[in-house]
């Protein structure tokens, strides 16, 4: 997704993406059996719920600093990083820092899915797959250095 956008002046620090398709579940309040990386189904819904979430979710169709949201959105900043926040522990937006040769670096968001599935099984218990985006050779890199950056 981010590679679609990469200035050859610009290096974008991705964190890492454990894999392309995950699926939350949730059988209690504190279930235990989901994976540890995934996000509660009640959190997912809960931030799809948002108004603001949402409305923040389809102004991300390119990666975004919080400051452009902010104005596309007529968001307060406060809120908009409140609310990056919330979309971001739910693993349905990512946040990297673009390494800039011109100027200062810059933190932008982006969405993190490209399709979000609800179901209930035979036990009446729910679980949210999201799918993600196709990892390109630029995220791979950034991830790269992202964990280089992580170890000094």
């Amino acid at each position: 997704m981010a590679g679609n956008y990469i200035d050859p002046n610009r290096l974008s620090l991705v964190p890492t993406r454990s894999n392309s398709s995950r699926t939350a579940c949730e059988t209690t309040p504190d279930s235990s059996e989901s994976d540890s990386d995934d996000p509660p189904v009640s959190a997912v819904l809960e931030s799809l719920e948002d108004d603001k979430c949402r409305e923040i979710l389809a102004a991300l169709r390119e990666p975004k600093s919080a400051s452009r949201l902010c104005e596309e959105c007529e968001l307060a900043s406060s809120t908009a990083y409140r609310k990056l926040e919330r979309l971001r522990e739910t693993a349905l937006v990512r946040e990297y820092t673009e390494v800039r040769r011109d100027g200062p670096n810059v933190t932008l968001y982006e969405r993190d899915f490209t399709e979000i599935a609800i179901s209930i099984d035979d036990d009446e218990e729910f679980s949210v797959a999201i799918d993600r985006p196709a990892e390109g050779p630029e995220d791979r890199m950034a991830t790269f250095w992202s964990e280089m950056k992580n170890e000094s």
